[in-house]
């Protein structure tokens, strides 16, 4: 596989599907999910970005599983779902309710009972728990892990959090405004 010339004065959808290291249908549906830059240029049907547009943006990309959790402005990356559970219903109520009324969610899902299987002081057990699947964006992270840390009835709880890699565009927009305190619209 060759590389496009990054010297070149444009890029083509097939260059930035070669330099991506992806299918020319992939970029299109970047394009239309807003995941990607619009083309500096379009001439007919033919879509044309400055190399240095797809290069910058790209590094910028969040990397999954690679150097921690995604950043950025208002990439899809930057959406995280953050698990918790904790032991009954009322405690997932509340704690979801203080979160989401701190801004720090967007908004929460309480899924349970769930039976979890683990080891704790050496035995292993299995219990009821409720699970909280909260929704926010990675600027708001290190707060809401601070607070569910906190407020949490347990001593070492499960905070987990998983990058929403694709999602409607206006969802994740009201998630955004949602936790940045600007749901007004």
């Amino acid at each position: 596989m060759t590389t496009p010339d990054p010297d070149a004065e444009w890029w083509t959808t097939s260059d930035v599907a070669e330099y991506l290291g992806v299918q020319i249908g992939t970029v299109s549906s970047y394009r239309n999910r807003n995941q990607m830059p619009e083309p500096d240029q379009t001439l007919g049907r033919t879509h044309l970005w400055r190399p240095e547009t797809i290069i910058n943006w790209h590094e910028g990309r969040p990397r999954i599983g690679i150097g921690g959790r995604p950043g950025g402005a208002d990439r899809v990356g930057t959406y995280l779902q953050v698990s918790t559970a904790v032991e009954t219903r009322d405690a997932a109520e509340k704690l979801a309710r203080e979160v989401v009324e701190a801004k720090l969610s967007a908004g929460a899902q309480i899924i349970g009972p769930v039976i979890s299987a683990f080891w704790h002081l050496g035995e292993f057990g299995t219990g009821e728990e409720w699970q909280l699947l909260l929704k926010t964006h990675s600027d708001k992270f290190d707060e809401l892990q601070a607070y569910l840390t906190e407020h949490h009835p347990w001593k070492n709880p499960e905070i987990i959090a998983l990058p929403i890699v694709a999602g409607s565009e206006s969802y994740l927009s009201w998630v955004r405004r949602t936790v940045a305190g600007d749901d007004d619209r």
